[in-house]
């Protein structure tokens, strides 16, 4: 009887650091989101870390013991809205169905939900490729993280070119053009210029007569 409360208190200790790792991530997720605000109002250069820790009511301190430094939580935020869209495409090419259709489906989601994630990215992502404060590591595995989701498109493409349903041309840039033309899309819908887009009126550039 004498050993059961210091049993009991090994049993609630992995239960202790799982509870302690879930609040951890949900803090690391406030911070990241509250950064997320204040990068859109300000910009990436004007945008403090003393702010950001202000906005979510904790130390200056603080932040940094869940980030090492304002570039890791950058990079951070980036990994999530990359990872964000690379799971979508991978999502996409799963479907069945010929190319063309997934196509489809790809631009539907992203203007259905106004794909805020990939917009506020695609800003976020320049700001981070023309900084002088950001390191050229960073910058470098950005660069490699987009190219590889253009891949994932240029493929969709590359297939549709092999289906006789999509023009000839190089599927890389046909998959940046689309990129472009859905963040445009969302864009002018967040700026109230009420310019309609559908996925067949963007896609119909693409299609093969």
């Amino acid at each position: 009887m004498e050993n059961r409360p210091a049993n009991k208190g090994v049993r609630d200790l992995p239960r202790n650091v799982e509870r302690d790792q879930e609040a951890r991530k949900e803090r690391c997720e406030q911070i990241l989101s509250v950064a997320v605000q204040l990068i859109a109002q300000k910009g990436l250069e004007a945008t403090k870390i003393s702010d950001i820790a202000a906005k979510v009511g904790i130390s200056h301190g603080l932040v940094y013991n869940y980030f090492q430094s304002k570039e890791e939580l950058f990079a951070s935020l980036l990994n999530k809205n990359l990872d964000s869209l690379r799971h979508h495409l991978e999502q996409v090419v799963k479907l069945p169905g010929p190319a063309l259709e997934k196509l489809t489906a790809l631009v539907e989601n992203m203007l259905r939900n106004q794909w805020d994630d990939a917009l506020f990215h695609q800003m976020f992502i320049d700001q981070i490729l023309t900084s002088d404060s950001i390191g050229e590591e960073l910058k470098q595995s950005v660069r490699e993280r987009i190219s590889d989701n253009l891949d994932i498109i240029a493929a969709l493409f590359r297939e549709g070119q092999k289906e006789g349903s999509i023009l000839d041309g190089d599927p890389r840039q046909h998959s940046l053009v689309l990129m472009s033309c859905i963040r445009s899309a969302t864009l002018f819908k967040r700026r109230e210029l009420y310019v309609r887009f559908d996925a067949q009126s963007i896609l119909r550039y693409f299609v093969a007569r």
